[in-house]
């Protein structure tokens, strides 16, 4: 019996800047995910899990000019998989999940800046129970969520962005049969709104 557990999570943040110059402001992160269950076949059962949650968020407010922006990005992923019975059964679950947004402001005189944020995430399962009698099953969810918006004194604008997913599978079986699933999503979400004035 064998159970294997990864999760890896990166964040990032970057601010540089002046009182009369330019400032920008990115973030981004990533989460690398391997949740898998070898199950070698006997009396029992084996079941492992992984989760992972991240929350960023960014803002500004320009006094001179009268303007303000704020972005903010969270999500959640969770892994489950199991197996059991008599014959030998495999769950293997990977998940890459990552994003970035960036906030850029103008000098105290103006905002001209582009504010963007990308959402991506590739989810895979697989599971195989070449003999005997027994079951295996894997379900893997992600959700997240995006969201900016900038105000100046003469226009509001805002964009939010949302992904809800949900992969799953399973097998059981009591004969000697090779049963395979194998589900793969990918998802890649992008906006950007551009503001400008004096």
């Amino acid at each position: 019996m064998h159970r294997l557990s990864v999760i890896v999570v990166l964040g990032v943040l970057i601010s540089a800047g002046s009182a009369q110059a330019s400032i920008g402001r990115t973030q981004s992160f990533g989460i690398g995910a391997l949740n898998e269950v070898v199950w070698s076949g006997c009396v029992g059962s084996a079941w492992s899990q992984n989760q992972a949650s991240f929350v960023q968020k960014q803002e500004f407010t320009d006094r001179h000019t009268g303007t303000s922006g704020v972005q903010v990005g969270a999500g959640s992923l969770v892994q489950t998989a199991a197996a059991g019975g008599g014959g030998s059964a495999t769950a293997r679950q990977t998940a890459g999940i990552n994003g970035w947004q960036s906030l850029p402001t103008g000098s105290s005189h103006s905002f001209p800046g582009r504010m963007q944020q990308e959402l991506g995430a590739k989810l895979g399962t697989d599971l195989s129970k070449p003999n005997g009698v027994g079951s295996v099953a894997g379900t893997q969810t992600f959700t997240g969520a995006q969201a900016q918006a900038v105000t100046t004194p003469s226009t509001t604008g805002s964009q939010s962005q949302f992904v809800d997913i949900k992969q799953s599978g399973a097998i059981t079986t009591g004969t000697n049969t090779d049963p395979t699933v194998r589900n793969r999503i990918s998802v890649d979400l992008q906006q950007s709104q551009i503001a400008g004035g004096h």
